[in-house]
């Protein structure tokens, strides 16, 4: 009987010295599996086929893909201590409003009635402002998406919907501000849609809270540390940097003459290399008419900023936050349907819409 106790007993121990073991094990693999998902990698620069593109290269697939943005990356890797998805890019959207509202479904807003920019008396040939976006020129994988599963690689190309960044200055409104943005007919004219339909505050919570995160290599410090301290970027900053470029870009003349004409994609590019001999994306409805170009801009490092900052003269502007223009990658810009739609189904001409035609 005793020896039946004993070895109850030894096998009580031997399970209790298993299961140990198996938690033990179990709580290290969930650490490594943690520390992996904190810092997801960058997605490689390959497309589907397995091909490399750069962003200066020929593009493949170009015009035909949808791209998807991420809600709060920033934030989500600020809580592990990690900034690898700073974004490094801004691209800059901006209209030719003739075509969009020749592509506009108005039947929304009620029999007869249209966006106050399309009407006539707002209506002229010239580019406006859509938006600036932030955006990354290599897709990430998406941190929200990678701490659930580390199989899912769904694809990052532009954070959105931000929350608040540490040291946004507590002064300063991080909601939605009509005040913050710059007064006077020149900025209407600039952005129509931005004053007069209500597009200024759709553009801020999605993309200009973004905008307000530092980059990766911030020098930013507190107290008399001897580091030069960089002062964080607000709302204010952010419109005026934004239609400080739009301003100084302008609309290419032969755009403005080719109005009411059709014009092949090589003398629509040509247009743009007046301004800019960088590549861009042009995005093109349904009918081939001329919607939208966006061009990139490479975002300078905090300690650029600081530099610039301590050096100020007349070559620096409200701007210098956005960066120097850049060819637009493939991945992300080049590629998409949104972005680039001319180069997908526009291969016998793109029509410019005319402000003035009846």
């Amino acid at each position: 009987q005793r020896r039946c106790i004993h070895t109850h007993k030894m096998r009580h121990l031997y399970l209790a010295s298993v299961l140990y073991v198996f938690m033990f094990l179990l709580e290290h693999a969930s650490a490594a599996y943690l520390r992996f998902a904190r810092r997801p990698p960058r997605l490689s620069l390959r497309d589907d086929n397995g091909i490399f593109s750069s962003p200066s290269s020929s593009c493949q697939n170009e015009g035909t893909k949808t791209h998807d943005g991420c809600d709060d990356p920033m934030y989500t890797k600020e809580m592990n201590g990690d900034e690898s998805d700073r974004f490094d890019m801004f691209e800059l959207a901006r209209s030719w409003t003739p075509g969009f509202c020749a592509s506009f479904d108005s039947s929304s807003l009620g029999k007869g009635k249209k966006k106050t920019e399309c009407q006539k008396a707002y209506l002229k040939n010239e580019l406006t402002v859509h938006g600036l976006w932030p955006s990354y020129s290599e897709p990430l994988s998406d941190p929200a998406v990678v701490l659930r599963s580390i199989k899912d690689k769904k694809k990052c190309y532009w954070p959105q919907n931000c929350r608040i960044p540490p040291g946004y200055p507590r002064n300063e409104s991080f909601r939605y501000d009509e005040k913050a943005l710059p007064k006077g007919e020149e900025f209407e004219r600039l952005a129509p849609a931005w004053y007069y339909d209500g597009l200024a505050e759709h553009e801020w919570e999605k993309h200009g809270t973004c905008a307000m995160w530092p980059a990766k290599d911030d020098t930013t410090s507190i107290g008399s540390t001897g580091k030069n301290v960089v002062n964080p970027l607000t709302q204010k900053d952010f419109y005026a940097g934004m239609f400080h470029l739009a301003k100084d870009l302008g609309t290419p003349e032969k755009l403005s003459r080719s109005a009411g004409k059709k014009v092949s994609l090589d003398e629509l590019k040509s247009a743009f290399s007046e301004i800019s001999p960088n590549l861009a994306a042009f995005g093109c409805d349904s009918r081939c008419n001329f919607v939208q170009v966006v061009q990139c801009f490479r975002r300078p490092s905090s300690s650029a900023l600081v530099s610039r900052s301590s050096t100020r003269n007349s070559s620096s502007s409200d701007s210098d936050f956005i960066g120097h223009p850049m060819d637009c990658p493939c991945v992300g810009v080049r590629d998409s349907r949104y972005d680039n739609s001319c180069e997908s189904h526009c291969a016998d001409g793109v029509y410019i819409v005319d402000a003035v035609a009846p």
